[in-house]
């Protein structure tokens, strides 16, 4: 799969993850909020926008992960990238398998992160729901009375509201209520208050939910947030878990590393194995950067773009992709 292709599919795959997590936000809303009723052929139509996006947000993944499967088939011994297991490959000098479950830590660490901002976004949605669920009991429980708007704020920043005096048992008050309905008051008008007679404060007009600003406006960050964070985290835990999977099933190897001058993007590493062969690395996304390191020793794991180089005792793990095969050498490096 060339790079624009591959481009192709992983803007692809992050589209439709993003339509689902968006209409299953909104169809987990509908289906909450008691006194939502959907129009004719809505749900069904939902249903198959749902369904449609995580079957092409499937496919994609599967059309991103083709190259590893098919360089995996051809070379079954890992030889495009590693040299043959034979010899300790420095393994007295590190604990190897320990290295192993380190990078398993690490990805568990970032599945961890992922179901963090999954539950983000499902706190946001819910805080979200809440807020309209209140909303609607208000409007169907609580005393209704003939308000009048004694002021109108329009700011730069910020939604407008409008500040309305109402009877309440006892006394007359006065509120501000926040305008979603997009109606333009003006002083004067008069409005249809809902309050709670064991809480008058708790009021909202026939039009406007005035729902609390504190939970709708971290329940709208939180989803907002997560909407856009949750693909990443996800992509991220899947990478350090198929890197995981895939040192375990080759090992580590022994190398001599170089990094080569940025030229304005990240470095590439240079690595020379014990058998004289070498390979070009180029450092993937990622939080984990090995910066600019002096020659120096390493080992190195995996296939493919599933590649990690590990520098013990530190700075620890970082994924890397095999720019190309590794090139046998002209000569042995002792």
């Amino acid at each position: 799969m060339t790079g624009e292709r591959r481009t192709g599919w992983c803007v692809v795959t992050v589209a439709a993850a993003l339509v689902f997590l968006f209409f299953g936000a909104g169809t987990a809303y509908s289906l909450l909020t008691p006194d939502y009723e959907f129009a004719d052929g809505e749900l069904l139509g939902e249903a198959g926008i749902l369904t449609g996006s995580l079957a092409l947000a499937a496919v994609g993944v599967h059309r991103l992960h083709a190259p590893d499967r098919r360089l995996l088939a051809e070379v079954p011994d890992f030889g495009a990238w590693l040299p043959a297991r034979d010899g300790s490959h420095g393994a007295g000098r590190v604990d190897l398998g320990a290295q192993a479950a380190r990078l398993r830590r690490t990805a568990l660490r970032a599945a961890g992160i992922a179901a963090a901002w999954a539950a983000l976004f499902a706190a946001g949605l819910a805080g979200v729901i809440a807020a309209d669920r209140a909303a609607a009991d208000l409007l169907a429980t609580g005393v209704r009375g003939e308000g009048t708007v004694i002021d109108v704020f329009d700011p730069a920043r910020g939604s407008p509201s409008i500040r309305v005096r109402y009877p309440a048992p006892e006394v007359s008050r006065i509120e501000d209520i926040a305008v979603g309905s997009g109606h333009e008051y003006h002083v004067g008008e008069p409005v249809t208050v809902v309050y709670d007679p064991a809480d008058p404060a708790h009021v909202r007009t026939t039009a406007e939910a005035n729902g609390n600003p504190v939970l709708v406006g971290f329940g709208v960050v939180f989803l907002v947030t997560g909407f856009v964070a949750l693909p990443v985290a996800a992509t991220v835990a899947l990478g350090w878990w198929r890197r995981a999977r895939a040192v375990a099933a080759t090992g580590w190897r022994i190398a001599t590393v170089t990094a080569v001058p940025p030229g304005g993007r990240r470095a590439d590493i240079e690595a020379r194995y014990r058998d004289g062969s070498g390979i070009v690395l180029r450092c993937a996304p990622s939080l984990h950067d090995p910066g600019t390191p002096v020659r120096r020793r390493a080992w190195i794991g995996g296939w493919g773009r599933q590649l990690v180089v590990l520098f013990p005792p530190g700075p620890g793990h970082f994924p890397v992709i095999a720019a190309g095969p590794r090139v046998q050498p002209i000569s042995p490096v002792r």
